[in-house]
């Protein structure tokens, strides 16, 4: 029998650079799972698009089995003893109230969370869009922090969007007419739910990624977006973002997304594009994953659920 190393290097080989071979991927890492588990440095908790609201299902989306299933992932991520979880947006589907109901489960969690906005967080009131990222525990909209040699950065998404600015807003008349202009040129991303970043927080992304380097830190980015491969899911600048994270490749080891429930890979230069599948979806399939940081800069994930074993070398 080909051993775990071949079979993924063989599947990895395969691959087309961005985009391709998820598949094979997933089936390479599911035949070697429980034949490695090297031992990490620490290991974070992800989880994407809990999604909860007090409603009837909608097509795949069964918004109140959230609350179970989230808590079946604190129960395993506790026992997995991670250093500190990670939840990639979009914790509600609509309706203020829905965080109290869906925090809950969090709150057994033994260790930090760390959230990023989605573009469900804001369908709220308007008067309340404001105070979403305290209800979330968040004092910045996004914020960096290092641990071991990595640096964890954790970027607002839906910081140029229809949505979480306030209407009749320079910010969202801003957002308006990016997203007329995308819908022009006829990107296939152009939709009101996704949305862009700024231009402040791209200066910060890059100061950040130039710090890691100085410092001989690598870099791991989460957003509530994917910005690889080309999808109707992606931020509005992601050719921008990923150029400017094709110039820093080798401080960055990987992206980390949600908004697309269905899962997506890529990879490019070396970075790895992971997009982990919502939880909201399916009646009773969960979908979680612990990420171990292993020696030498290698992320492994240890999938739950719909959420793909993989190994990020």
């Amino acid at each position: 029998m080909m051993t775990r190393r071949e079979l993924l290097a063989q599947s990895t080989g395969a691959m087309a650079s961005v985009g391709l071979g998820l598949d094979t991927l997933a089936a390479a890492e599911r035949e070697g799972a429980g034949t490695d588990r090297e031992e990490a440095l620490f290991s974070v908790g992800l989880i994407a698009d809990a999604q909860y609201v007090d409603a009837d299902p909608k097509g795949v989306r069964h918004y109140r089995k959230s609350l179970a299933k989230l808590a079946a992932a604190v129960k395993g991520i506790n026992e997995a003893e991670v250093a500190f979880s990670i939840h990639l947006g979009d914790l509600i589907d609509r309706e203020f109230e829905s965080f109290d109901a869906i925090l809950e489960p969090l709150a057994e969690l033994d260790r930090p969370i760390h959230q990023i906005l989605g573009n469900h967080d804001f369908a709220v009131p308007e008067d309340r869009k404001p105070e979403v990222p305290g209800k979330l525990g968040m004092n910045s909209r996004y914020y960096a922090f290092s641990r071991e040699g990595i640096r964890f950065l954790f970027l607002d998404g839906t910081e140029v969007s229809t949505f979480a600015q306030p209407s009749g807003s320079e910010g969202h008349a801003e957002a308006a007419a990016r997203l007329e202009e995308l819908k022009r040129l006829g990107r296939k991303n152009a939709q009101p739910w996704n949305a862009g970043i700024g231009e402040a927080q791209l200066s910060w992304l890059e100061e950040q990624l130039k710090e890691a380097g100085a410092s001989g830190e690598k870099a791991v980015i989460s957003c509530h977006y994917p910005i690889l491969p080309d999808n109707a899911h992606n931020l509005w600048n992601d050719a921008e973002v990923s150029d400017l994270i094709d110039r820093h490749a080798e401080r960055v080891l990987a992206w980390f997304n949600g908004h697309n429930h269905a899962g997506n890979y890529a990879e490019r230069n070396g970075v790895h594009y992971v997009t982990v599948h919502g939880m909201v979806d399916t009646p009773d399939t969960n979908a979680w994953a612990i990420l171990d940081v292993l020696p030498g800069s290698r992320l492994r994930m240890r999938g739950e659920g719909r959420v793909p074993d993989r190994l990020l070398a």
